[in-house]
């Protein structure tokens, strides 16, 4: 349904939220007016400069081709702004411009996809809600909804009573409670009216939207919603039949009657955002927020715009079947083969400090991993039975290469993991000084000024540009650079990184901060992606079993890299989804289903022995010290739920409706 509809076919790694666009306006500079209005004395204010409001009359083609969401939010505030007065005009023209406004508006808002919306930095669906109040001249004459009279018919569905406990509903939701709090009457209701629509989804869903659009719409987001804070296998279903709805049903219709559709388009737009966006819709998520931090979900809040590298800079040789074909070629190479030829790139193209900082850690770091004195093992005139007793190997004298040396890794692989937070940067040093001891050649994806500076420092103390093996990464630099000392981070970021590993030609071992290595496994894990014939190596838990993305071991190819890219685009494109479930999904190992699902091309998939050599907290640990490679700490079980969502019933999450 969704691949049918011209809304979703969207282009690869998107730039909707403007991030460095300066035409026709600086929309970097637009976003900070709005984060500043979020966060006054009187509360959050949605505004935009008059000046800005009359440039973006002038230039409003170029405006909504440059940045369409941020056109959007900008028409929305200026029609609001026409109804107070704020432009002068007579009274008759001002009506008739809020007019054209309006229906300007609806074909706006029905053009693109709510998740495209939600997803993004531009607070759209927060404005609607904060407006919601504001009647404009015209809503009078839209009271009687020409779309159902919302009385009962042959759904049995009672539409007002439902009516009036969704507006109830919403606003217990704004209420940020914690689990048990609040009524749940509410939601029995929502849910009983969910369970007549399921007797017979395609009926009685025609059936309900005849009835009462506004009410079905209603149900429909709730389920969205839902879907978005639990399984998401049904997330498509509901939001394609939410964004039919709201293809036809005009947004002053919506904006005039009872129904909370923008509070609860409201609720969606906030769920992945961080606390400056709580400024927005004050008390909703303050659940997650009282954690300071530390909640469990508070990782998957995304940085709008988060992926800070362009399109051509996440895919270096391009998207095509040659482009492919370089990642192939240039993972068939040795190392010393490989520096030359992205190098010669490196130095020739025109590149932003972003992806220049991420092309030098990699290379810095893959060429101190060949160092020779990196595969040294014992002193000098250790003998060969010496040698051989420490499980390394021998080799007949060359000059500057060490006899003794231990066994490594004979394809080009470098490790990476991801750090934000001014509370983790303290563990950075140590990080690195453990992975320098290990020789293990590491880019460390440092986010924010405390992380960033903690990895630089202790980085240059180890061995420095010449000979460092763990080499540091903020893609969040040139932000930062503006004095602001943010603390933000993605771990999109992650995947930018492995990314740009595999399609660079570089098998990649990404693994999560919260973890420790006992030994250098790289060439254990090589052994058994040979003998498995492997494209992807994963730990699982050993109490359920799921591939965990604590530890992610992937040898490059055309074929690994042209997976990754649609795992990353689809992963930037659903912010809700979880990138964990994702990877279960799409590489087929479980019976896990996520929304939108992008066809992807074979891979061979082996989980690693959880059980004794990569282990974690979760299910216990039952092997040795001998044994023990590597350990990952992971969240407890039970952790404070982030929404009320989380109540509704979960057979009504998995109808699913051939609705629209």
């Amino acid at each position: 349904m969704a691949a049918a509809d011209p809304r979703y076919a969207l282009t690869l790694f998107e730039n909707w939220d403007c991030i460095g666009v300066r035409t026709p306006f600086a929309w970097d500079d637009v976003h900070k007016q709005i984060l500043e209005g979020f966060g006054g004395p009187d509360g959050p204010q949605f505004r935009v400069h008059a000046d800005l409001l009359a440039s973006f009359e002038q230039d409003f083609d170029s405006s909504l081709q440059e940045c369409p969401l941020g056109s959007v939010y900008i028409a929305l505030v200026g029609m609001y702004s026409m109804r107070d007065g704020q432009i002068g005009e007579s009274q008759q023209d001002k009506l008739e411009s809020i007019r054209k406004q309006a229906e300007r508006l609806s074909i706006m808002l029905g053009q693109l996809p709510i998740l495209i919306i939600a997803g993004s930095r531009w607070p759209v669906h927060e404005a609607l809600q904060h407006f919601r109040r504001w009647p404009l001249p015209f809503h009078q004459t839209h009271q009687t909804s020409p779309f159902g009279d919302c009385k009962q018919g042959a759904t049995r569905i009672d539409w007002q009573q439902l009516l009036e406990v969704s507006g109830k509903w919403s606003e217990q939701g704004m209420l940020g409670l914690d689990p048990g709090e609040g009524s749940s009457e509410y939601t029995s209701t929502i849910i009983a009216a969910l369970e007549k629509i399921a007797q017979d989804p395609s009926a009685i869903g025609d059936a309900a939207q005849d009835e009462c659009t506004l009410g079905f719409l209603f149900i429909c987001l709730v389920q969205t919603v839902a879907a978005t804070a639990r399984q998401t296998s049904t997330l498509d279903v509901w939001a394609v039949a939410v964004d039919s709805m709201l293809g036809y049903v005009p947004f002053f219709t919506i904006s005039s009657s009872r129904w909370p559709i923008f509070q609860v388009l409201a609720m969606l737009s906030i769920l992945s955002k961080g606390p400056e966006y709580g400024q927005a819709l004050p008390g909703f998520q303050s659940d997650v927020y009282r954690w300071a931090g530390a909640h469990p979900v508070f990782k998957n809040f995304r940085a709008f715009g988060d992926l800070r590298l362009s399109r051509d800079e996440i895919l270096p040789f391009g998207a095509d079947q040659e482009a492919l074909m370089y990642s192939q070629m240039l993972s068939r190479m040795d190392g010393l083969q490989w520096q030359a030829a992205p190098g010669n790139w490196r130095i020739t193209a025109s590149l932003r400090p972003g992806f220049r900082n991420a092309l030098d850690a990699v290379m810095q770091a893959l060429r101190s991993s060949l160092h020779p004195g990196h595969v040294e093992c014992g002193h000098s005139g250790i003998s060969r039975a010496d040698c051989i007793q420490r499980g390394c190997s021998w080799r007949d004298s060359v000059p500057q290469v060490p006899s003794c040396q231990r066994k490594v890794a004979k394809r080009k692989l470098l490790l990476t993991s991801f750090v934000w937070g001014h509370e983790w940067s303290r563990m950075i040093p140590r990080f690195i000084a453990w992975m320098h001891k290990l020789k293990m050649a590491t880019v460390l994806v440092s986010m924010g000024k405390s992380c960033r500076d903690a990895c630089t420092i202790a980085a240059q103390a180890v061995g420095g540009f010449g000979s460092g093996l763990v080499t540091c990464w903020d893609p969040f630099l040139e932000e930062d650079s503006s004095g602001l000392e943010n603390e933000h981070g993605s771990i999109l970021q992650r995947h930018a990184m492995i990314h740009l590993l595999l399609h660079l030609g570089v098998d990649v071992l990404a693994f999560d901060f919260d973890t420790f290595w006992f030994q250098d496994a790289r060439a254990y894990l090589e052994e058994i992606a040979d003998h498995k014939k492997a494209d992807v190596l994963m730990t699982k838990h050993l109490d359920s079993d799921c591939l965990n993305m604590g530890l992610l071991y992937i040898r490059s190819s055309a074929q690994t890299a042209k997976w990754y890219t649609k795992y990353f685009a689809w992963l930037h494109l659903h912010p809700y989804e979880d990138e964990q479930r994702g990877m279960n999904a799409l590489l087929g190992f479980t019976k896990q289903k996520v929304s939108f699902a992008p066809e992807m091309p074979q891979l061979v998939t082996f989980a690693l022995d959880d059980a004794n050599e990569f282990a974690s907290s979760r299910g216990g640990w039952l092997g040795d010290w001998h044994n023990l490679r590597f350990f990952h700490w992971v969240n407890p079980v039970e952790t404070t739920s982030m929404l009320g969502f989380h109540s509704l019933d979960c057979r009504c999450c998995c109808v699913a409706l051939a609705l629209i």
